[in-house]
């Protein structure tokens, strides 16, 4: 009997392995990077640095596959809200990229917990709780 229950655990703890990506570590100097990223894509945020914005976005995500960079500064002025504060609620979480028929040139994907202080353009502020992705991509951090 023990011997089957031994069994039985074993074949459900592959399987969990196998369903569920690892979360990695990064070594030092990738985890410095990714939270220098994350710090510059926010003060590009609250700065209201499109430029900046645009080249902290990943080359392999939807807004730079699929919008010209016209298009991006149009709609980045036509938004009524814009980011005062953040607050990262939790340390990144790193998984290796699972996905590389899709995302060939990414190693790692991380998402980041954090909650974001808003303003609508009446002056407004309220709070929110976002997950944001961000991507090693070509060994360099982005947003997704």
């Amino acid at each position: 009997m023990k011997t089957e229950t031994l069994r039985i655990f074993t074949v459900a703890a592959v399987i969990i392995l196998l369903l569920f990506p690892l979360q990695i570590s990064l070594c030092a100097g990738e985890f410095e990077d990714l939270q220098a990223v994350i710090k510059d894509y926010f003060e590009a945020e609250m700065s209201r640095n499109s430029d900046r914005i645009w080249n902290l976005l990943a080359p392999s995500s939807i807004v730079k596959r699929f919008y010209s960079y016209e298009n991006y500064l149009e709609s980045a002025r036509l938004n009524p809200v814009r980011i005062v504060g953040y607050e990262l609620k939790f340390s990144p979480e790193v998984m290796e990229n699972q996905d590389r028929k899709d995302l060939p040139n990414v190693d790692k994907i991380a998402s980041v917990v954090v909650k974001e202080r808003i303003q609508d353009e009446s002056g407004k502020e309220s709070e929110q709780i976002v997950v944001l992705i961000f991507l090693l991509e070509n060994g360099r951090w982005y947003k997704a």
